[in-house]
């Protein structure tokens, strides 16, 4: 006849009270983890070929949301930024597409990827195969510049300025893009033909296009950019570690 132990009340009240204390340190590194990743720093993954040739698809990046002021869930408070966008910037934004998750539904997201060590993220799951919640792509213009488009490349004129200015000319930061060419019959009064009219920037507004200019969903296809969509500056690619690169 097999013989059973019973835990005494003293040990049952030591193991609930090791429970609650793990329960406890779980949600702290939750709530760590949530500070950490949605403030100060995050991760995303190039899926697309519109940011060739600075960014190749499958690249993984570091961004940092503190950088332009820390934007408190969906509503237009931020915390103070370091710096503003500058031209040349490459950004992880929202498209005006998108609808931006709420409240509840952005913490639990956070904590199942916490859990999952970053393997699952729910927002892409939840999002159509063409509606990705985050775009990578280069600030081309700033509030007060008037922008337009001719063969791919832009012209900005500052708001200081009463000229235009090839966007080489303006803009600091050292990149290459790729312009293609047109299919045939492709003529310029057609959309995605790389020109655009004179577009002028109200308050905290901004064109941003992709570096791979023919092969890019960007400000020539969805208008300007509003600065509560932008969700941070991209600091560095760290994978694939023969390619990590800070970028300016």
């Amino acid at each position: 006849m097999a013989v059973r132990f019973k835990r005494s009340y003293r040990d049952r009240k030591k193991a609930v009270a090791r429970r609650k204390k793990t329960i406890i340190n779980v949600l702290i590194l939750v709530f760590f983890f949530q500070v950490l990743f949605s403030v100060f720093f995050g991760t995303i993954r190039v899926d697309s070929i519109s940011m060739e040739p600075s960014m190749e698809v499958g690249s993984a990046m570091i961004f940092s949301p503190f950088v332009y002021g820390y934007k408190i869930g969906t509503s237009i408070k931020r915390f103070p930024q370091v710096k503003a966008p500058e031209r040349g910037d490459i950004i992880v934004l929202t498209p005006p597409y998108v609808q931006e998750k709420r409240g509840f539904v952005t913490f639990l997201f956070s904590i199942i990827r916490f859990l999952s060590f970053g393997k699952i993220n729910l927002s892409s799951l939840l999002s159509e195969s063409w509606e990705n919640r985050f775009l990578v792509k280069r600030i081309i213009a700033l509030p007060g510049d008037t922008v337009k488009m001719s063969d791919f490349t832009a012209s900005i004129k500052p708001g200081n300025s009463e000229y235009f200015l090839n966007e080489f000319e303006v803009i600091h930061s050292s990149y290459d893009t790729n312009m293609g060419e047109l299919p045939a019959g492709w003529n310029d009064s057609l959309p995605f033909s790389g020109n655009m009219d004179p577009v002028t920037l109200g308050d905290n507004e901004y064109f941003v296009l992709g570096d791979n200019r023919m092969q890019s969903s960007d400000s020539t296809s969805w208008g300007i950019l509003h600065k509560d969509r932008i969700a941070g500056k991209i600091l560095m690619a760290y994978w694939p570690l023969n390619k990590i690169k800070v970028f300016e």
